[in-house]
């Protein structure tokens, strides 16, 4: 049940409670002072998640500015504490803009009132002129901005941010951020728009969106279109590779592959499951499977940094700590996991493991390429130890 905390109409959700439901009536929009909130829509009685908001975001703001009815559905992740934007709440904070904004903004919500109000003839349009459209209004009221407002936004020259950009057409339009991407993609590959960073910028979202030529931008989007639709390339199917094959293709070992992925060296935006078999597997696995990675063995020739030292014996690693010295242990433990710190405080003497933990933990942030040289000197040492030649 949710209850009303003070004048400022604050209301609290608990866990999995519905703040509202698709289809409803929209009266409000609402701010997120605490917790996250999860936008989703419901087809075919599976729920496919859209956007996830939280600390001081908006959402259901289309709904209550366009009077339509809502077009997702909203669900408190956690506790949550959501403040209710009435439609005076709304006109007051749209008051205090300049009156330019004001008019921009007016003449914004009456287009997309009548654009893009979800119906069962617009459900079955096209995806890619609908997020055209959006840029092209969003353009119009970008470049209008006054010279005041401009200067509130730092990267204005640069365009129009693109984060914020796909997140205002996932709500208007309930398209997924792939349909989206691909759209922005297509339009860039044929230089209809220009996607750039802005300045300062070092994240992949600090990308902004510009159109070279605004007024015949729409008419030039519809004619790509066409040709589009004829060639077969708005919906292209989907294409799944195995692990096996993307190797294959890449002419690559699968196995520096997985050693990649474990690495976060593959974005994990190209990572899909089947989501049926996936769980269907994992339901399989025992209770603590999922909490910890269990180390394939590895021979001595295969070492290849700290971490693998659990699969070396314990006098070989007594013998190569003595000759490591303090400083130099200190450093392997600092870039040690778990295991392998034990492994190396169980083969020092009590005393001495109690000065290399304290060496590890008040140095300052390990020099990669002389930690690359530490962990290459053990290797070297345990490899020698053991008779192994280097390769």
């Amino acid at each position: 049940m949710t209850t009303k905390k003070n004048v400022q109409n604050i209301k609290t959700f608990y866990k999995d409670q519905i703040i509202f439901k698709e289809g409803q009536q929209a009266s409000y929009a609402y701010m997120v002072k605490k917790g996250t909130v999860t936008l989703y829509r419901t087809v075919d009685n599976k729920k496919i998640i859209l956007d996830q908001v939280g600390k001081g975001e908006i959402f259901g703001e289309m709904g209550a500015l366009t009077g339509s009815p809502r077009s997702t559905s909203a669900e408190a992740s956690e506790y949550c504490e959501i403040m209710v934007l009435t439609e005076n709440v709304i006109q007051a904070l749209l008051d205090k803009c300049p009156k330019t904004i004001q008019h921009l903004t007016r003449l914004l919500i009456e287009k997309l009132r009548k654009k893009t109000r979800l119906s069962a003839a617009q459900a079955s349009g096209s995806t890619f002129l609908s997020i055209c459209r959006i840029l092209e209004m969003a353009w119009k009221t970008h470049v209008n901005l006054p010279p005041t407002e401009r200067k509130r936004h730092p990267n204005h020259k640069a365009g129009m941010s693109l984060s914020e950009l796909s997140r205002q057409i996932k709500d208007i339009l309930l398209t997924p951020q792939s349909e989206i991407k691909s759209t922005i993609d297509q339009l860039q590959r044929l230089k209809i728009i220009e996607v750039t960073k802005g300045k300062g910028a070092k994240a992949f979202d600090d990308l902004f969106i510009s159109i070279k030529d605004a007024e015949n931008f729409f008419q030039v989007a519809s004619n790509l279109y066409k040709e589009l639709n004829k060639s077969g390339s708005l919906n292209p199917e989907l294409e799944l590779v195995d692990i096996f094959d993307l190797a294959k293709e890449l002419g690559a070992d699968p196995q520096i592959l997985y050693k990649k992925m474990a690495n976060s060296e593959v974005p994990e935006s190209l990572f899909f499951f089947h989501k049926k078999n996936a769980l269907t597997w994992a339901g399989e696995q025992p209770e603590d499977y999922f909490k910890r990675v269990k180390r394939k063995k590895k021979k001595i020739e295969d070492l290849e940094d700290v971490n693998d030292i659990i699969f070396v014996d314990n006098a070989t690693l007594k013998q190569v700590f003595a000759e490591l010295g303090y400083y130099k242990l200190g450093v392997l433990m600092s870039l040690a996991d778990g295991d392998a710190i034990k492994k190396i405080q169980n083969n020092l003497a009590k005393k001495i493991a109690r000065v290399v933990m304290e060496e590890a933990e008040n140095r300052g942030p390990v020099d990669d390429m002389e930690a690359e040289d530490i962990q290459d000197e053990l290797i070297a040492r345990i490899k020698s130890v053991k008779g192994v030649k280097e390769s």
